[in-house]
């Protein structure tokens, strides 16, 4: 599992948190993880971790275009020219937008399944919790939904499997959320409602990490 975490900004800074407990998940089922984090996320690193371990589950966590994952300076790290890198490997891209036309194209270059967001990734926060976004009681229903995938995928499950466990959690969240007295209910409610409508995947749906 290569796992790559930017963290120059609040949003960011939320995804490189919220993506610790799942490397500690992977490594308590013995899978060898590598991490990417901060300004150590370039194109060559990336590139270089993929030709020497051959990962396969690659999990992106930062800002993304239709078309690129972007560094810890908004540099373009993965662009379409580089969707080859994937080829036999499940993809987790936490980014915006990035299953557009980088999933297509990586699953045309022969990834396995390319699971991201067709449109953006919404993350909302209380601003008294920034340093703290693991213990964000807004920010936590939103995350955890997200890292219902990861850790699907991770325990073995298909990437339809961890899709389809992902919206029936939402479905269940979104549910409890319209009727809570939740003061921070709200913002939790459209993002977990926006992020579950446009999560999807390209490629095999009975892909799994090896």
């Amino acid at each position: 599992m290569l796992a790559v975490r930017t963290n120059h900004d609040r949003v960011t800074s939320c995804l490189y948190h919220w993506t610790s407990p799942l490397i500690k998940l992977a490594e308590a089922k013995s899978l060898k993880v590598i991490s990417l984090e901060g300004d150590k996320v370039t194109k060559d690193n990336i590139r270089g971790r993929i030709s020497t371990r051959k990962p396969s589950f690659f999990f992106f966590n930062g800002h993304g275009s239709a078309s690129a994952m972007f560094g810890n300076k908004w540099e373009e790290v993965i662009t379409l020219k580089d969707a080859d890198a994937f080829k036999e490997m499940v993809v987790f891209a936490r980014a915006c937008d990035c299953l557009q036309e980088l999933g297509k194209e990586a699953v045309r270059k022969g990834c396995k399944a390319f699971v991201g967001y067709e449109k953006k990734f919404w993350i909302a926060s209380l601003n008294e919790m920034a340093s703290r976004p693991l213990n964000d009681p807004l920010t936590k229903p939103i995350m955890a939904n997200s890292n219902l995938v990861a850790e699907e995928l991770i325990k073995g499950r298909t990437v339809k499997e961890a899709i389809d466990k992902a919206h029936e959690h939402a479905a269940k969240l979104i549910l409890d959320l319209v009727f809570s007295d939740d003061p921070y209910k709200s913002p939790a409610l459209a993002a977990i409602v926006n992020n579950d409508s446009v999560l999807n995947y390209e490629g095999e749906e009975s892909a799994r990490i090896k």
